[in-house]
């Protein structure tokens, strides 16, 4: 009897898994045409590595102006700062686009917010990592690469300036995986390539020091893309907090998750008792059948 309560206790939460209630947006990912949808979701990623490519060109070419020492200096950070962007917009923040995208297409929004969260901690960590990694070893790296003298001292000028902000790029890259994970390739594609158009004349001014702005030499490549992942960073900020988005970036998100996963182990213990006691009593009437059965063989024998 109890056994039995508990186990139909437990069909409407499966009927509640089984038809999840999906945003119209995330109906429209799962029930589109896969070939729409897929040019739909890559054409602002081309657009935005078209302009990602530019950036580094621009600034490649403004550097060099300065002399060989620089450019030579920002070539022996630059194969450190791809492996921080690939990292962070790669590795790190294609399992954060996933696991967005698997919360929501399994109709569980409020983990797709906590996700959030999460994604800004890793991002976080992983920045302060670099930073104090590269602060600490990063002349050592640069000498080993075969840097020396004015093209050491560039590098590590430029490495300090941009690695002091690494937490900067990691939370920009986390919080528009974290968008794209909904669905939404647009607006990181549009703060991207809006940060990109100020960016480009920035970098220069800063480096040479053009009408008001300071010259700051080939610190000033640094600090015109720290100012770009700043700004970008608040506008996906602002945008996850507006509640346009289907996720929602909340401070109680990791507190309300661990609830929630306490909540299903609770849960899942009762049902796994339930489960053990509906076993228990289906082979005690197995038994009680087969003795019967051999009871009634022994009686036609001796009859």
């Amino acid at each position: 009897m109890i056994s039995a309560a508990l186990l139909q206790s437990r069909s409407p939460a499966r009927a509640a898994v089984e038809a999840p209630r999906y945003d119209p947006r995330t109906r429209g990912l799962i029930e589109g045409p896969i070939a729409a949808t897929l040019i739909r979701l890559a054409a602002p990623n081309m657009l935005v590595m078209l302009a990602q490519t530019s950036v580094g060109l621009v600034e490649t070419y403004f550097v060099g102006k300065l002399g060989t020492d620089p450019l030579a200096g920002v070539a022996l950070v630059f194969p450190v700062v791809m492996l921080m962007q690939m990292m962070s917009a790669g590795a790190m923040g294609g399992g954060m686009s996933s696991a967005i995208a698997r919360a929501l297409g399994g109709g569980r929004r409020a983990d797709a917010d906590a996700l959030a969260l999460h994604a800004v901690v890793i991002g976080l960590l992983f920045g302060l990592i670099f930073t104090i990694a590269v602060l600490l070893g990063g002349n050592a790296l640069y000498a080993v690469m075969g840097g020396s003298g004015g093209s050491l001292a560039a590098a590590n000028t430029y490495s300090t300036v941009i690695f002091s902000g690494a937490v900067l790029v990691w939370l920009f890259n986390s919080l528009a995986n974290v968008i794209r994970g909904t669905g939404n390739m647009a607006v990181p594609a549009l703060v991207t390539c809006a940060g990109v158009a100020v960016l480009i004349p920035l970098s220069p001014f800063l480096i040479f020091g053009w009408g008001p702005f300071p010259r700051l030499g080939v610190a000033g490549g640094a600090v015109a893309v720290l100012i770009y992942y700043a700004a970008g960073s608040a506008a996906f900020a602002f945008y996850l907090r507006s509640g346009r988005s289907m996720v929602r970036l909340s401070l109680t998100g990791i507190r309300g998750s661990l609830c929630r996963h306490s909540a299903r182990r609770r849960g899942g213990g009762v049902h796994h008792r339930a489960d053990q006691s509906h076993h228990r009593d289906r082979d005690r009437a197995r038994r009680r059948a087969r003795a019967d059965g051999d009871r009634r063989l022994r009686r036609r024998h001796a009859a």
